[in-house]
């Protein structure tokens, strides 16, 4: 039996499986049965009908989905088309040559495939009919008649011109999904087995697949890369998946090469097919406040979707976030350039007191500086351990000194002072004035 595989990219580029049907054969009804049964449960779960489907040229399948999602705008496969166009060409352009002991591919067929590339990618229709005739004219008949009555038939699921007039994201190619077949196949190890041996493997693929998506989306979140944490996106930054503000960035690098101000007719597409702010608009934001809007990018970007409605943008308009003022450099030296002291930032913990390298520790010194903050401050006693004075005693072998007594009997496990008894003596003598403590975490 055939195994359909339904998947569906989500807005961090990511292949995510929306669903699996053995079928018996790869024919019309057959898939008929199995999108009646998806159709009704996006339908029981509240899911919004795709905006665009990318397939092979599957004909059952293609008159399928026009049964069952008629409003979704059809796209084959482009990898798929140059795949074919590649294996049915090369027979009518001369053979490939030897350079350097390697073979490759005749310089007049690698340009043949260059120039229909780029008759696909035509980015308006006068453009697509140029470039038509002038790959009619210059090669060889054979070939281009197969391109033009096999897969020029479809130009409307296939070049730019036609289909950047409808959402697809980007999402022109189904090689995602052949990575997710492979992944798939890993799981279930064998082309034979039970029902139930394979719907178990399938809920570990299930399971292994949304952890690596929530991961994803929280490391975006938390940690966003540096190219993308720049002011223009202040406010979407926290919104937006990382891969739709790279995408931006290739469109302000239009504005950079201009170098001023873009002319005021837009021609640009990507706002219709790709849902983002062409670089008119993201010089208009530069000149406003600064930074793109959330309004200015389609919710299949968002990290959290708007909930499912007659109209999927949001219903009313995100303010932008107050931003913290930038800090302006005074006249003279900056703070801690003389060696002064700097508060610091850092949130790792002080070290403990058994840390810092002292005269009374016979272990090894883990830090070898001194410490910001004593854990004790006494006002006799340790006064005169820090001016240099070295005491002699013992702890067990005769009574603690005065200045000890407070402390000692607490701390110390061979006290000759009882606790109670010392803490009265110090209470009633007034010999420690200040007992500072620092507890850190």
């Amino acid at each position: 039996m055939a195994l359909l595989n339904i998947c569906a990219i989500t807005g961090a580029n990511m292949v995510v499986q929306v669903g699996l049907a053995f079928i018996r054969q790869e024919r019309e009804a057959d898939y008929n049965w199995a999108l009646k049964f998806l159709r009704g449960l996006m339908a029981k779960e509240s899911i919004q009908e795709p905006l665009s489907i990318v397939t092979d040229r599957e004909i059952a399948l293609i008159k399928a989905l026009r049964t069952h999602f008629p409003s979704s705008q059809h796209l084959l496969c482009r990898w798929h088309v140059n795949m074919n166009v590649l294996a049915k060409t090369k027979k009518f352009f001369p053979a490939p040559i030897l350079v350097n002991n390697r073979p490759i591919r005749h310089p007049q067929f690698q340009e043949f495939l260059t120039s229909w590339n780029v008759l696909l990618a035509s980015p308006t229709v006068p453009i697509y009919n140029q470039r038509l005739a002038e790959l009619q004219a210059k090669y060889p008949t054979s070939a281009v008649k197969y391109c033009s009555d096999t897969w020029l038939i479809w130009k409307e699921n296939l070049v730019a011109a036609y289909i950047d007039q409808y959402l697809h994201f980007g999402v022109t190619v189904t090689s995602p999904i052949e990575g997710c077949h492979a992944t798939l196949k890993g799981y279930l190890q064998r082309g034979h087995g039970d029902l139930r041996g394979v719907f178990n493997r399938l809920k570990l693929f299930w399971t292994a697949q949304q952890s690596t998506i929530q991961s994803t989306v929280a490391q975006q979140q938390l940690r966003p890369k540096h190219s993308v944490n720049i002011p223009l996106f202040t406010a979407v930054l926290q919104h937006v998946h990382t891969y739709a503000l790279q995408k931006i960035l290739q469109e302000r690098a239009k504005l950079h090469a201009k170098g001023s101000r873009p002319s005021s007719s837009c021609t640009c597409s990507i706002q219709q097919s790709m849902g983002l702010p062409c670089y008119h608009t993201i010089w208009q934001r530069q000149q406003e406040s600064g930074a793109i809007r959330l309004e200015d990018i389609h919710p299949h970007w968002y990290i959290t979707r708007p909930e499912p409605g007659p109209d999927s943008r949001l219903p009313i308009s995100h303010p932008l976030p107050v931003l913290n003022p930038l800090p302006v450099q005074g006249r003279g030296r900056p703070r801690g350039a003389l060696g002064g002291v700097v508060r610091p930032i850092s949130t790792r913990r002080e070290p403990a007191l058994f840390e810092y390298e002292t005269p009374s520790s016979s272990a090894p010194p883990t830090v070898n500086r001194a410490p910001q903050e004593r854990l004790y401050v006494v006002n006799s006693g340790l006064a005169r351990l820090e001016n240099g004075h070295h005491d002699l005693y013992e702890p067990g072998t005769q009574r603690e000194r005065a200045y000890m007594r407070g402390i000692s009997s607490i701390y110390q496990t061979d006290s000759i002072v009882d606790a109670s008894t010392a803490a009265a003596t110090a209470v009633e003598s007034d010999i420690i004035d200040v007992i500072e403590v620092d507890v850190g975490f």
